[in-house]
């Protein structure tokens, strides 16, 4: 990560000030997880900038397919036009503001039909019919479109980005999507096979926080540290993305497992965090949504080869260990971790890293408190 933070825009807290030096750093004070207005600072300087995770192609398929969702507070809809092209629209309507669509599914006609008033888009996006409007004085239907969304795929992955003015992803995240697909490389035609949502007390970053560092797992997972070697095979630390590799250890009863496979971990500014566990093919994709200063919504998508391969064994046991075990222990550990920071007892702790940024450290935590306070100096 390149660092463009002046001195003068690092935070202190009654452990002094926050360092670039993560060898030599307290951490952020806890305002940065309590405060409204920092809150209010990253929805726009963060998550409204950031390319976020929103679905994958496989989720419209056929012409007229779509699905909506909730974007850094924004809802945004996702459709594959009637000329294949996939494209994001804000999801409302550009007459009155109302909603056009909900949840997923195809549309009825060949475009968009608002509930309200009836305005009719066409799959690109232009209004093709308004009621009633021949007569309007000065009325162009070309100047009422939907407001489009800058979208980018990787690996089969859909992201979009609301800043009209943004940085292409392929330049943001280079070498994202390869990486992926080195370890998965059908993942353009995985599938949901399972789709999971979950209301955590606990600022987003709190919970992205939790998964940026193996330092909690022998003690806060004694079964997860059974899955894994305590050694990286391989560690990636990009400007927005990093990789941690693993191999297996045999697992315990209910996951049973090879020794050597692979175990795979993604971090994706700002608040995408991913799994390849090991058993099956399948890639778990964890979403942490702001919902609030203290709130987020975890969205959970679990994809797999197309088939079979939706119902194996192997992959429904890693889907039961994950909502069952591993998510519910880390969901208590981060609404106390909350609970904490709003504690009069605490500001501010330390990060425990090496010169090796090895993986059980919290070198990840301190690159990822860079780029939120690097996202919030800027205007």
């Amino acid at each position: 990560m390149s660092n463009t933070i002046q001195i003068i825009d690092l935070p202190s807290g009654d452990r002094g000030k926050f360092s670039t030096d993560s060898l030599n750093s307290p951490t952020l004070p806890s305002r940065y997880y309590t405060d409204n207005n920092i809150y209010d600072d990253e929805l726009k300087k963060v998550h409204q900038r950031a390319w976020n995770y929103t679905g994958h192609v496989t989720d419209v398929v056929e012409r007229g397919s779509y699905f909506t969702d909730t974007v850094a507070g924004q809802p945004i809809v996702i459709v594959k036009g009637q000329d294949d092209i996939i494209r994001a629209f804000f999801n409302v309507c550009a007459h009155r503001g109302h909603e056009l669509l909900t949840g997923k599914g195809k549309l009825k006609g060949k475009g968009i039909v608002c509930p309200y008033h009836a305005w009719f888009y066409k799959t690109d996006g232009t209004l093709q019919r308004a009621r009633l409007t021949e007569h309007i004085k000065d009325f162009d239907t070309s100047e009422y479109s939907l407001r489009e969304i800058s979208i980018a795929f990787s690996a089969g992955l859909i992201f979009v980005n609301l800043d009209k003015d943004c940085e292409p992803f392929d330049k943001s995240m280079s070498g994202f999507g390869p990486s992926l697909q080195k370890y998965l490389p059908n993942i353009e035609n995985f599938v949901a096979a399972h789709r999971l949502s979950y209301d955590i007390n606990a600022n987003w970053k709190v919970v992205v926080d939790n998964f940026s560092e193996a330092y909690h797992i022998p003690i806060a997972h004694p079964q997860l540290a059974k899955v894994l070697e305590q050694e990286a095979a391989d560690i990636m630390l990009e400007d927005r993305w990093t990789f941690n590799g693993f191999r297996s250890r045999t697992g315990f009863e209910g996951l049973e497992l090879e020794p050597g496979l692979p175990y795979c971990a993604w971090q994706a500014w700002p608040n995408i965090c991913m799994l390849s566990l090991p058993g099956s093919e399948n890639l778990i994709v964890l979403r942490m949504s702001p919902n609030g200063v203290g709130k987020c919504s975890e969205r959970v998508d679990v994809y797999t080869p197309k088939g079979d391969a939706e119902n194996d064994p192997k992959l429904l046991a890693v889907r039961d260990l994950f909502m069952n075990m591993f998510n519910q222990e880390d969901i208590a550990i981060v609404e106390s971790v909350q609970r904490g920071l709003s504690s009069l007892g605490y500001d501010q702790g330390r990060y425990i890293c090496d010169a090796e940024q090895s993986w059980f450290t919290e070198a990840q935590l301190h690159w990822l408190h860079m780029q939120v306070l690097e996202a919030l100096a800027k205007d």
